[in-house]
């Protein structure tokens, strides 16, 4: 990886983004990983989850997974113009792979993103198990 051992930055990652839907009828939730060629590959929630692993957590599964179950970062589903849609939020800012920057919530809401009412925070528990199920999926 070009980057190995040398701090992610944000604009790092996102030079090394692509975007990939899931394949059909498989929601795969992971954290990225290189291709053979350095680029990361994966949809909305792969986004979301990658730039708080590389980017905020700096490789640090603890600090991850701390920062998930502390609340201090977390993974917000919306609704947009092509259905449901993961966006991450740190602070008081929120970051997707459309804006591929840190914008408030209500940049989000301009763009389309109408979040779940109800409760926009998917759990961290939630997270895990999808998390586990995708790599059991391979």
């Amino acid at each position: 990886m070009v980057y190995d051992g040398l701090v992610m930055t944000l604009t790092n990652f996102n030079s090394l983004y692509d975007y990939k839907y899931d394949p059909e009828g498989r929601d795969l939730w992971r954290v990225l990983k290189p291709n053979d060629v350095g680029i990361y590959r994966g949809d909305c929630e792969d986004y979301s989850l990658s730039v708080l692993y590389y980017v905020i957590c700096q490789k640090s599964w603890l600090k991850f997974w701390w920062m998930l179950f502390t609340f201090q970062a977390e993974i917000c589903g919306c609704e947009t113009k092509g259905g449901g849609h993961a966006v991450l939020r740190y602070g008081d800012m929120y970051i997707d792979n459309w804006t591929k920057a840190w914008v408030e919530r209500e940049d989000m809401e301009e763009l389309g993103h109408k979040f779940w009412s109800w409760n926009y925070t998917i759990l961290p528990t939630t997270i895990a198990i999808k998390m586990v199920m995708a790599k059991l999926r391979g």
